[in-house]
């Protein structure tokens, strides 16, 4: 994938190394295509701008600092990363000893709404204790900042992923599982996550997949605060029906946008693409996908069949639920495996 295609700069804590992968410090090129405002949010995953405490044309952000204590409680340890309107810091919680992940709101002068959105992603995932989607802990304020504090990730984003070798079948139908897996749990608890994209899932040492940043969820338990109008999500992962509100949002809106995570992983590049959003989401609503196979001979049929089908324009003809695509993708693994491995 080249650097035009997906942003760069994951930062991301390898403790192996003992150090942090800082996002590069010089310019970097505006992307049209790519999400905004809540849709950026991320709790260790991209960083598309420089610190927003030196991001040119904003007013600085009071950042945070190795020893200082937020809230009375949580410690600070290091810096982890920054999305377009949050901060990430490994700390330290001072009563229990965990060491956890702090995300900060890091908008200067943020309204209402992006404050009770960011509050609600606790309120999201609150309910949700799933080994494939990561643990939210904590919302507070402390002073002006408001934070959120959730498990400490070790790993990368499956976009920084995304940047290096092709997965192999086996890595991508692993983590096509997780995810369904996932999406499984969090609808079967009311939740949309409306927002899935390699940004959003991470890639944990041991070579689990979470789900991670519910700062767009919809759930039957937790009131609203999108403006009536809005087109909230990333384009280049949206389902037809969040562009053209056609249908409803519901659980296959998160399936299609897994269908594109899988035609990404599969093919090595994106279904759709254009530089400007509002042509690009169209794109989803209108123009059918180039079949996988097409871009990637080798793939086996079956693959191609399950990303067509969770990609299809109309939503009752994509998987009825997460459930049954789990079941299809293990069907897959014969197909996936070497032959000594099935043989076993």
């Amino acid at each position: 994938m080249t650097d035009e295609e997906h942003d760069s700069g994951v930062a991301y804590l390898n403790l192996e190394e003992g150090a942090v992968v800082a996002p590069p410090q010089g310019p970097v090129p505006a992307r049209e295509s790519r999400g905004s405002g809540p849709a950026r949010t991320l709790l260790m995953g991209s960083s598309e701008h420089p610190r927003p405490e030196v991001a040119a044309g904003q007013p600085a952000v009071r950042g945070l600092i190795p020893g200082q204590v937020v809230a009375e409680r949580y410690r600070v340890e290091r810096w982890l990363g920054s999305g377009g309107s949050a901060m990430v810091h490994e700390v330290t919680d001072l009563p229990t000893g965990a060491h956890l992940a702090l995300k900060v709101l890091s908008v200067p002068g943020a309204d209402a709404s992006q404050i009770a959105r960011f509050r609600q992603e606790v309120e999201h995932a609150r309910g949700l204790d799933h080994p494939n989607i990561v643990r939210v802990h904590d919302v507070g304020v402390d002073g002006d900042r408001h934070f959120l504090t959730t498990e400490l990730l070790v790993g990368m984003d499956l976009k920084r992923r995304l940047m290096g070798p092709r997965p192999t079948l086996a890595e991508a139908l692993r983590w096509l599982t997780h995810a369904a897996a996932a999406l499984e749990h969090a609808h079967g608890r009311g939740v949309l996550h409306r927002d899935v994209k390699p940004g959003n899932l991470f890639l944990t040492k041991p070579g689990i997949l979470k789900l991670m940043d519910f700062g767009l969820a919809k759930s039957t338990h937790v009131a609203g605060v999108t403006a009536q109008g809005a087109v909230l999500g990333t384009p280049e992962y949206m389902a037809p029906e969040q562009i053209s509100g056609a249908h409803p949002v519901s659980p296959a809106t998160d399936l299609y946008s897994l269908g594109v995570v899988a035609y990404e992983l599969l093919t090595g590049q994106l279904p759709f693409r254009h530089p400007q959003p509002v042509p690009l989401m169209f794109l989803h609503v209108q123009q059918q996908p180039t079949p996988p196979r097409t871009l990637n001979p080798s793939l086996p049929e079956p693959f191609e069949r399950v990303v067509l089908k969770l990609m299809q324009k109309h939503p009752e003809q994509r998987y009825p639920d997460a459930a049954a695509l789990r079941g299809d993708l293990a069907r897959l693994w014969p197909l996936a495996l070497p032959p000594k491995a099935v043989s076993r």
